[in-house]
């Protein structure tokens, strides 16, 4: 029966579960508000007190000008069945979505087994999601997976310790309890909207929820199939779970219903007793200001009140001395399901990891193959100019090493009249120079074999018949800046060829620093080109993913799936992709390589001078990995922007 609106005409729960008439107002608990701890409390007549499972306290919601919900206060037992009725746009959604999390109160609290949503909103939402389920009105199934693989995987997200057997005989016995077993292979777009309400029922109940918030579960169903969701809600409510359903009208075994927008709360008189498991009975009054109490089906029996305070039946009142000297009871605690053994959910929780990271991961990508290889395309041609600049670079660097090195070495040219003896003295000479390193003499025919690894200086024997390159001896000075000096200290000396005594160049230091700067200048700019082109094959990649995977990723998070379990498959998917490109990349690049050394080798030493096979192994080397940190990256940014 309804009562008046406002709060002395609103119909609460006490402390110990029962229910209060009109105008009489329950403490409230200070210390439990205060820890938000789900406890067992004595009550004043020695019976033990269930905290609320969901405690609403002066509860506001406006959506910018339009307030929705205003001072909403209402309290639900544990294994309360409770229905939340109104017309469209009352505010049931929004009072079911305020108390899953997913939207937060302008003002008031919310209280869910404890947790008090309205302090920390953001924290911790994946593990009261965990406990607290939600049926949809738009079912909000993952259409990449079949009826079967969505109850499958919302098992795995609960509790990824339980063995995959186990899993998948849950998971049936779901798609049993709503008739659809031989639906399990359909996926959401085969289904009928009724079907697929009755899936996103049965993915809802296959968890095992403490709390279980349905919106509009009727909608789309005949009346064979609303029986059949109506009795699987109503039962779980017997067996202890706290069920909130939001609906247009009363159609349930409510236990009270809350009537918005007017916020009233009314008795269920219109149906049989409906308080299951939670520990509560409902009191209605008759005219004659007799009552009748309604046991629960949980150890308490049926109570008749003759209005003058005393009770008949099995309501037995407690001991006078609980009265006196008031006692707290033990709270009888159901038998515990035996867990498995450490190692057993250990190896439950890898297998279940690699199912849900690697294989989830495979799977999106295989089925993203449209939107994934022109990513491929893009970064394998990304990497392939890369790896060509990298070879360049390592070549100019090759030759910047090499320059630096004759730079700090003179030639000094014999004459070819010089004799051994005038050899040998002019050697002594320099060695006993202190700012000589070294000094190697060479003949006509090593200097010759050395110019012919040179670019440039290969050719220069074919202009003639005879050697071109005069015996010399190589002096290594320690400092560069000291080869003038000591290309001057030679210069009149018998065994130097007095026209052409030095291959000493006072211009060579500037051309190298020349070289140097542009050489600088030239990678300073790849590395920008790099960056700018990488950037816009990660933004135009990561647009994409959110776009394909924006509802899975919602629907996810809203099922209380953990973060390494929403950001793995995008990593696994980022780095597959990756690896594709740089394997592409890769193969580009060794194949050019190995068709120059085996059509083109002189033009290749002429351009690449000094990029060996060794060299080339490298590139390849970090052009894989650079693909592995582009995809990675890439589906990483991604998922911060579908999640967002």
């Amino acid at each position: 029966m309804g009562s008046r609106p406002g709060v002395s005409g609103r119909v609460g729960a006490s402390k110990n579960g029962n229910h209060v008439r009109s105008g009489e107002r329950p403490k409230p608990d200070a210390q439990a508000q205060k820890n938000g701890a789900l406890r067992h409390r004595p009550a004043t007549n020695g019976a033990v007190a269930v905290e609320p499972a969901i405690k609403l306290v002066g509860l506001a919601k406006s959506f910018g000008k339009r307030q929705v919900l205003k001072g909403v206060n209402f309290t639900i037992a544990p294994g309360e069945l409770v229905e939340v009725t109104g017309p469209s746009g009352s505010g049931k959604t929004t009072l079911l979505r305020l108390v899953h999390g997913q939207l937060r109160p302008n003002a008031g609290e919310i209280w869910v087994r404890g947790r008090g949503l309205h302090r920390f909103w953001r924290g911790g939402l994946g593990g009261l999601r965990r406990e607290v389920a939600f049926v949809f009105q738009e079912q909000r199934l993952l259409p990449r997976l079949n009826a079967f693989e969505n109850i499958v995987f919302a098992l795995q997200l609960r509790d990824p310790q339980v063995p995959n057997r186990t899993i998948k005989q849950r998971a049936m016995e779901a798609l049993e309890s709503v008739g659809l077993a031989s639906r399990r292979t359909a996926y959401a777009h085969q289904l009928s909207a009724g079907e697929r309400q009755r899936i996103a029922i049965a993915r809802a109940l296959a968890t095992r929820p403490k709390v279980l918030l349905a919106d509009e579960p009727l909608n789309s169903m005949d009346e064979e199939n609303a029986a059949i969701i109506t009795h699987l809600l109503e039962q779980a409510a017997a067996n202890g779970t706290t069920v909130i359903v939001a609906s247009h009208r009363h159609t349930f075994a409510a236990t009270r219903i809350l009537r918005l927008p007017s916020e009233r709360v009314m008795s269920n008189g219109a149906h049989r007793a409906a308080a299951r498991g939670n520990g509560h009975a409902i009191v209605h009054l008759n005219g004659n200001g007799n009552g009748s109490g309604n046991g629960n089906g949980n150890g308490q029996s049926n109570g008749h009140s003759n209005g003058n305070g005393h009770a008949k039946g099995a309501l037995v009142p407690s001991a006078w001395w609980k009265l006196v000297f008031p006692t707290r009871e033990r709270h009888r605690r159901s038998p515990k399901v035996p867990r498995l053994p450490l190692w057993r959910r250990s190896l439950a929780f890898a297998a279940n990891g690699w199912r849900l990271v690697v294989l989830n991961g495979l799977r999106s990508w295989s089925r993203d193959a449209r939107l994934t290889t022109p990513v491929i395309g893009t970064i394998a041609l990304l990497l392939v100019l890369c790896g060509t600049l990298s070879l360049v670079g390592i070549a100019v660097e090759r030759v910047v090493a090499d320059q630096a090195s004759q730079a700090s070495v003179v030639r000094v040219y014999l004459a070819p009249t010089a004799t051994p003896e005038s050899v040998t003295a002019l050697r002594a000479k320099l060695l006993a120079d202190s700012r000589v390193s070294s000094v190697r003499q060479l003949t006509p025919e090593q200097a010759l074999a050395e110019a012919s690894k040179r670019p440039g200086l290969d050719s220069l024997a074919s202009l003639s018949s005879t050697n071109p390159f005069p015996a010399s001896l190589d002096v290594r000075v320690k400092l560069p800046t000291q080869v003038g000096a000591v290309a001057g200290s030679v210069k009149g000396d018998p065994a130097v060829d007095p026209s052409y005594p030095t291959s000493y160049d006072p211009d060579t230091y500037a051309r190298l620093k020349h070289f140097v700067l542009i050489a600088g200048a030239i990678a300073g700019g790849v590395v920008l080109l790099f960056a700018a082109v990488a950037y816009a094959v990660i933004a135009n990649a990561m647009r994409g993913i959110a776009a394909s995977r924006r509802q899975e990723v919602a629907v996810t998070r809203l099922l209380g799936a953990r973060g390494w379990m929403m950001r793995g498959p995008f990593v696994v998917e980022g780095m597959t992709t990756g690896a594709l490109a740089g394997a592409l990349a890769g193969a580009i690049v060794a194949g050019t390589y190995l068709l120059a050394m085996r059509f083109e080798s002189a033009v290749y030493l002429q351009v690449l001078p000094g990029v060996d096979a060794t060299a080339v192994q490298y590139v390849l080397a970090a052009v894989i990995t650079a693909g592995l940190v582009l995809g990675t990256a890439t589906a990483l940014f991604g998922f911060r922007k579908a999640r967002a």
